[in-house]
């Protein structure tokens, strides 16, 4: 910012409007999204999803826009044929200029297709601030041309004005103004209202005031050499004058410290910094008189408290209402009632653009900001914003991760999302959401009919590769097998040596091979039904294999617990499905080694599915991931998992794992795989933290002090999202429809149930 002012024009005004967040456009899709959904329940969810939007639109939620002003500044001899002409260039190139440093500044600059139009919704968005909430701009236009055409007039002689000026006007009050039924008011910081000090980015404190709170910033760069000859002239005025005071009398120290700030500004402006006037005006806005009075109040509370004064603009209501017109043009009056010195540094420290919000068209409502009120609605398949689709959720135990899990899924399968979860502790806590949503629940453990062939090599439809990248050299699917299997007997048997690896590889190739299964990829065509693939193996023919040689037989003697033994139902076809949009695979029945053998059959079978069709969206959930890369599973497993961060982009997914075990989830050779996991994720999710885990996370995050107290105070249903190196506290909101469906709190369970047993 710093830089920018050296070279931006010598009038800027920058202008932030604070209002009710615009709901119309993310409405308007969770609607196209139901017309187009075919399951009654789900429809049910976003119609409950839909009255949640309209609540916070209309409570809550608040939106901010800013706005950078420049007047033209023309050139000595100008020709005034050409003055217009030489207005809009030097006008564009200043904002492409400024557009630059902002970017620099890490801001987002919206670029319009039409700039006119644009131009015209600006002033309507400002003069009409109550009907612009409820009616869009290109509705007013119609309506307006509508209107001319009845009228028997022409379209071309409509006055640019009606498409944007208010009906009503009232100037009849000294403290207040209204406009179409909205009321305002204007305060302005006095000369003597400023701290002498300020830190970086102050102006936040006005910018994230709430509803209905704007500020205008006004910034004047004054001739150099003229301001200092001005300088030099005062400093031996008040040289002169105390002099003849005494250092007893009160004027002493007026004098003393005007002199200090003569010569602090002396040595700035000798030192490259330039000379600005700084004007803020405050526009206060509300619904009614009573309210307005109660709003002017509380912000000269708010000022007071931060030792500044503020005046309010009583009979000079329709001056402030023309000075906060984006024209850079503060009323002569005002300007001199408000004006502040302040060098390059200090003008630079106004930089107001740091309400950061999150707010996609197309994505999913997380919650509220903390600290400015703005929506968090998040896309993150929207690989313009986001550079990965991967979130990692970090909490201690009852922080609210499976409730944010859960919250996410289903509002990803609303939108079309195919989703899998995958959950290796508490699976039934999933249950009533995913029966409620007409998901597919799939419990893999010993005492159930539903099984997972691990051996089975199955068939995936690649029509959309081919149509995109044409015919491709084709890789042995027997050789990709066998290396996934490698991972899968590795969980199992963990001291496995490398001669028993060697072993283990020929009799999966021999097991295959007595299934007509080759290296070559046409043999897995069935002879008699070549549209689909032959019998598979299971584990019993591996197991009979592995029988054969005695230098096996260990192998086969701990692979015959999933044979005959007491989880021999993983000894059969696979017999459960992933045609569901929404599906959850529950393998908390699994325990010890089993449970991380599990959950690896469960993630090895989503991976398949979610590699066919890389123009579809999809997000596989990971419940506990410590469980696959902490320290009670090994290299292998955890390569697997961090493989699945790494390239599921590639194929149009998104990984999202959760995890409560901080110290094991980087326990693993270092944390090299929770390290990983974090760095391939471009949006963290951060819960509640004990004090030594927060730090650990601090550390790899680079969060400020600020930020880890507030991460070890986060009560329930807050959090912190990280995400393009912006931090934003969130309060997680939810609708009662949603809470039923996926809450674990006792005390709340217990009122679904009386309320269920009182309905029954």
């Amino acid at each position: 910012m710093f830089i920018y002012l050296k070279i931006a024009p010598v009038k800027l005004q920058i202008k932030v409007i604070t209002k009710r967040a615009d709901m119309n456009r993310h409405i308007e899709t969770v609607r196209r999204e139901m017309a187009q959904e075919t399951n009654e329940s789900c429809r049910m969810q976003q119609e409950d999803y839909l009255k949640l939007l309209k609540k916070l639109g209309s409570r809550e939620a608040i939106a901010r826009r800013f706005f950078l002003i420049m007047e033209y500044e023309p050139l000595p001899g100008a020709k005034k044929d050409r003055e217009e002409a030489d207005a809009i260039s030097s006008l564009q190139t200043a904002a492409r200029t400024a557009a630059n440093y902002l970017r620099q500044c890490g801001n987002s600059v919206v670029q319009h297709e039409n700039e006119d139009e644009a131009a015209a919704e600006m002033l309507y968005i400002f003069l009409c601030r109550r009907e612009s909430t409820d009616v869009p701009f290109l509705q007013r236009i119609s309506r307006i041309t509508s209107n001319y055409i009845k009228a028997g007039c022409s379209i071309d002689n409509i006055p640019v004005g009606d498409f944007f000026v208010p009906s009503q006007l009232d100037f009849t009050h000294g403290s207040y103004l209204c406009i179409d039924g909205t009321y305002y008011a204007y305060l302005l910081v006095p000369s003597d209202g400023y701290k002498s000090e300020v830190p970086a980015g102050w102006l936040s404190l006005l910018v994230n005031a709430g509803d209905g709170i704007d500020l205008d910033v006004f910034l004047t760069r004054q001739p150099k050499d003229r301001m200092i000859r001005k300088l030099g002239q005062q400093l031996r005025i008040n040289r002169s004058k105390i002099k003849e005071t005494s250092d007893t009398n009160t004027d002493f120290d007026d004098l003393d410290s005007a002199i200090r700030s003569g010569y602090f500004l002396k040595d700035g402006l000798s030192n490259h910094e330039d000379f600005y006037y700084l004007n803020l005006l405050i526009t206060v806005t509300a619904d009614n008189p009573d309210d307005l009075d109660w709003k002017c109040a509380e912000m000269k509370k708010l000022l007071i408290s931060q030792d500044m004064n503020v005046q309010s603009c009583n009979f000079c209501q329709e001056q402030a209402l023309r000075s906060s017109f984006p024209l850079v043009k503060l009323d002569r009056s005002l300007f001199e009632r408000s004006k502040r010195n302040v060098l390059t540094l200090g003008a630079a420290s106004c930089y107001p653009f740091t309400a950061y919000e999150l707010c996609d068209d197309n994505g999913i409502l997380l919650g509220v900001n903390k600290h400015n009120n703005s929506l968090i609605i998040v896309d993150i398949f929207d690989s313009r914003i986001y550079k990965n689709a991967n979130i990692a959720i970090l909490g201690t135990s009852g922080s609210g991760k499976t409730f944010t899990m859960q919250l996410m899924a289903l509002r990803m399968r609303r939108k079309g999302i195919q989703v899998f979860i995958v959950a290796p502790l508490k699976g039934h806590e999933f249950h009533r959401a995913c029966s409620n949503i007409g998901g597919a629940f799939i419990q893999i453990s010993p005492a159930s009919p539903n099984c997972i062939n691990v051996m089975e090599i199955r068939q995936t439809d690649r029509s959309v590769d081919e149509q995109l990248d044409g015919s491709t050299v084709e890789h042995s699917m027997l050789a990709a097998k066998i290396q996934r299997l490698h991972i899968f007997f590795s969980l199992l048997i963990p001291d496995m040596n490398h001669e028993e690896r060697q072993l283990l590889d020929e009799a999966m190739i021999r097991t295959y091979a007595q299934k007509g299964i080759t290296h070559n990829n046409e043999t897995l065509r069935d002879p008699k039904h070549p549209e689909r693939y032959r019998e598979m193996p299971i584990l019993g023919d591996l197991y009979a294999v592995l029988k054969e040689s005695s230098s096996t037989l260990r192998l086969a003697n701990i692979l015959n617990r999933l044979v005959s033994g007491s989880a021999k139902t993983f000894n059969q076809q696979t017999n459960v499905s992933l045609d569901n949009k929404y599906i959850v695979l529950d393998i908390s029945e699994l325990t010890g080694d089993l449970l991380t053998v599990g959950m690896f059959m469960a993630l090895d079978f989503v991976w398949d599915k979610a590699k066919e069709n890389r123009t579809e969206e999809k997000a596989i959930f990971i419940d506990e991931c410590w469980q696959l890369i902490g320290a009670s599973s090994n290299r292998l497993a955890a390569e697997f998992v961090l493989e699945i961060f790494k390239i599921i982009r590639g194929y149009g997914g998104s990984a999202v794992c959760a995890t409560q075990d901080l110290g094991d989830f980087f326990a693993l050779e270092d944390g090299k795989y929770g390290k990983g996991i974090i760095n391939n994720s471009k949006t963290k999710v951060i819960l509640n933290l004990e004090d030594e885990e927060a730090q650990r996370v601090g550390s790899i995050l680079h969060l400020s002090e600020a930020e880890l107290m507030e991460i070890t105070h986060f009560e329930r249903g807050s959090a912190l999202i990280s995400t393009n190196n912006n931090n934003v506290a969130v309060e997680i909101k939810c609708s009662e429809l949603e809470k039923e469906l996926i809450t674990t709190d006792r005390r709340e369970l217990q009122e679904l149930l009386k309320r269920n047993g009182k309905t029954g």
